[in-house]
């Protein structure tokens, strides 16, 4: 009877380990799988999140060749512009000399009525070296430009702009510009517009067209 009960016992210990075993196992199965699935989630979400991430290159790489076009096209139409302030303030310089020219040719003539005068135009004079500036002006020196003292001349330094040359080749706009974010408020009233075109005089040694229209500009130097 004893060894009856134990086998039973024994067979219900047996049964309940089994089962204990089947669930430990179908429990894991089942979180295994559930694993799997959440592990297929996440790698779309990170496939999701680098195709994003290439689109968002892509768009930026454009964004920065588009930048680059129009920063060429700036330079370009500063350039353009830069000719044009030139061009405009030496076709003005040539109308004041031949306005000159004209009133001294009337008061000529009117001098006289027996002899009329007999006006002779200027010749233009043969422009002078560039190595060979005027005694007692050192070239390249930014402060003989009218409107240039030695602050200003600084802060054109401060930028590259150290030579005539230089100086001739940047955009009154530019050199603006300078004048607002590098000087601040007490700079702003300067006016760099003929300052390309007396650099550019300087530099091809033009000191006759270079004087003229320093007498005609004047003005103070900062």
């Amino acid at each position: 009877m004893a060894e009856r009960f134990t086998a039973d016992l024994l067979f219900i210990v047996i049964v309940l380990l089994v089962a204990a075993l089947l669930g430990f196992l179908i429990g894991y199965l089942l979180e295994k799988e559930r694993c799997r699935k959440r592990i297929a989630l996440k790698d779309e979400e990170i496939e999701g999140l680098n195709a994003k991430i290439r689109r968002l290159e892509e768009d930026k790489n454009a964004l920065t060749a588009r930048v680059s076009g129009l920063e060429e096209e700036k330079a370009a139409l500063r350039e353009n512009a830069r000719r044009m302030d030139d061009e405009i303030a030496s076709l003005r310089l040539t109308i004041d000399r031949l306005e000159k020219e004209l009133t001294e040719y009337k008061d000529a003539g009117t001098a006289t009525a027996k002899e009329p005068a007999v006006h002779k135009f200027a010749e233009t004079p043969e422009p002078e070296t560039a190595e060979a500036p005027h005694a007692g002006i050192k070239r390249d020196d930014l402060k003989v430009v009218v409107g240039i003292g030695p602050k200003i001349a600084t802060l054109l330094i401060n930028r590259g702009i150290t030579t005539w040359k230089a100086l001739s080749e940047t955009s009154p706009a530019y050199l603006k510009e300078i004048l607002d974010k590098d000087g601040g408020e007490q700079f702003r009233i300067h006016n760099p517009e003929h300052w390309p075109l007396q650099a550019r005089l300087l530099n091809e040694g033009r000191w006759d067209e270079f004087r003229e229209l320093e007498n005609r500009l004047g003005g103070e130097k900062v």
